[in-house]
């Protein structure tokens, strides 16, 4: 099956400043999702799709392609979907299925994305779609808004006689998306009955979003690259 893996690497992050080149062990953030789709010896092409010069020149050296998006698929308000419309209209032949990968997502490996690519092409006359998740640190019981008077008015149980409910709850991590092109356009994004669930553990489920999730993700490779030494 014909199929590509899609990194979206825009500048301009506010929380963290460039912060999908931001430096884990000495190598760039993005560099460890490119170096996981290539390893995984699958993909008829690893796309970068990025506003950013600076990144074009980190991403080829890493070994992907890059397509460079205009200025208005680059601003905070752009979409996924957008993004990925237009990369995906402007590939040179049809493809079976595309592979979103997000560069935040540095403990996700090349065995994650070639486990799901395989879960997905096993199950595919029964879904359109992938999406990897987690456990939920919290049951949807437990997270409720706090009122606009700061009160926990929502809040109106016993929490004190809680009990876990026999069934787990799950959360997109944000490490793996798949989908057929013509389901994408149609419904123009990955979840739903048709969309199967590719479970992984929390350690594997990190996503920078701030400046605490970027210590996490720094401790956890360097335990791993102490692992991978001591092997």
């Amino acid at each position: 099956m014909k199929k590509i893996a899609v990194i979206p690497a825009r500048s301009g992050s506010k929380g963290l400043a460039d912060k999908n080149i931001i430096d884990i062990c000495g190598k760039p953030l993005m560099s460890y999702t490119i170096e996981a789709a290539l390893k995984c010896n699958m993909f008829n092409a690893v796309i970068v799709s990025t506003d950013s010069l600076k990144y074009k020149e980190i991403a080829e050296k890493c070994g992907a392609e890059v397509y460079m998006r205009g200025g208005e698929l680059s601003s905070d308000t752009a979409t996924t979907y957008a993004v990925l419309e237009d990369l995906l209209h402007r590939l040179p032949c049809n493809i079976d299925y595309f592979v979103l990968l997000q560069p935040t997502s540095p403990m996700r490996t090349e065995k994650h994305i070639c486990e799901a690519c395989r879960l997905f092409e096993e199950n595919r006359q029964d879904f359109d779609f992938l999406v990897s998740v987690k456990e939920a640190e919290f049951p949807s019981s437990l997270v409720r808004p706090v009122g606009d008077d700061k009160s926990l008015k929502y809040f109106d149980d016993d929490f004190s006689v809680y009990r876990r409910q026999n069934y787990k709850e799950y959360s997109p991590n944000g490490a793996i998306y798949i989908a057929k092109p013509d389901a994408y356009f149609r419904q123009k994004h990955f979840f739903g009955a048709r969309s199967r669930a590719f479970i992984m553990n929390k350690y594997e489920s990190v996503d920078i979003d701030d400046e605490l999730d970027y210590e996490l993700a720094c401790i956890l490779m360097k335990k791993l690259s102490v692992i991978d030494k001591a092997r």
